[in-house]
């Protein structure tokens, strides 16, 4: 015998918001019923998995792309990457002293926190 997980309308509109980035206006009607409910947060399940999924190749891909620029930087003269970094942060007049700027550089070319957090102990 399965057991049912009650799923409120609170729960199913928070997660509409983590899939779609918004919250629903009236969708999830009183008459829904338990197994309707059940659905549509399998298909709010589904849809953020694919958005995590995308998301990460989007990363992915912002990765490679900012390693290329490294690469170019270091070929136009810097020792490292380390300097590398540094010419691209002077380059857009970042300073270096606040946090917030050089995470925002960094996010600006795409990259997770993960790697933003990296690339900061390099600057």
């Amino acid at each position: 015998m399965d057991k049912k997980i009650h799923i409120s309308k609170t729960d199913l509109s928070d997660f509409h918001k983590d899939a779609f980035g918004f919250r629903p206006r009236g969708i999830y009607q009183e008459w829904w019923t338990e197994d309707e409910l059940e659905a549509e947060y399998q298909y709010l399940s589904n849809v953020c998995e694919e958005n995590r999924i995308m998301e990460e190749a989007k990363h992915h891909q912002a990765l490679l792309d900012f390693n290329k620029l490294i690469e170019e930087t270091i070929s136009y003269g810097a020792s490292d990457r380390k300097t590398a970094i540094r010419w691209l942060l002077q380059g857009e007049e970042i300073d270096v002293n606040w946090s917030q700027d050089v995470e925002h550089f960094f996010w600006n070319h795409g990259l997770s926190w993960e790697k933003i957090n990296e690339f900061k102990k390099l600057v």
